[in-house]
């Protein structure tokens, strides 16, 4: 039941990481289109465009790439011994959903003060705009929470 819903929620959240990119694609080609076939360039695909790429990037970071997807420089974090990387690990996840926590309250803040403006083209709410925003803070939070737990628990070895 657990796995039944998990992967429900997987194909959810790649389903809507798709239909945005599709979103951004689609409307990049409206614009070649427009611009270089028919001469007559339209301005609402870019705002779209710039729109479904930010929902890309937060939604897909947020909630599709795990920690160990994620590119990073571990040079020096290599050299470490398993049991040192762990709690260096550790002490890193840790700070990070802790900022990550501190600074949610003044994003929401924020993007809930953005439902007073719209797009410049499209008219959207700007709250609606950046919401991914959010998602992907609490995204973030959360998944820092699961890897201290997994960390401290009998299989950190998998986590690192």
């Amino acid at each position: 039941m657990k796995t039944q819903l998990l992967a429900g929620w997987r194909n959810l959240t790649e389903g809507v990481a798709a239909l945005a990119f599709a979103l951004m694609f689609a409307a990049f080609i409206v614009q070649i289109f427009s611009r270089y076939v028919l001469n007559a360039p339209v301005s609402w695909s870019l705002e779209l465009c710039a729109i479904a790429y930010v929902w890309v990037v937060f939604w897909s970071c947020g909630l599709l790439v795990c920690e160990r997807q994620q590119i990073v420089f571990d040079v020096i974090y290599q050299t470490f011994r398993p049991k040192a990387r762990r709690w260096l690990a550790i002490a890193n996840t840790s700070a990070l959903g802790l900022i990550f926590l501190a600074a949610l309250p003044g994003t929401i803040d924020y993007v809930w003060f953005l439902r007073r403006r719209d797009s410049m083209i499209l008219q959207i709410p700007m709250h609606l705009v950046y919401a991914c925003f959010v998602i992907f803070m609490i995204a973030v939070v959360v998944g820092s929470g699961l890897r201290v737990k997994y960390l401290l628990g009998t299989d950190w070895r998998k986590q690192l």
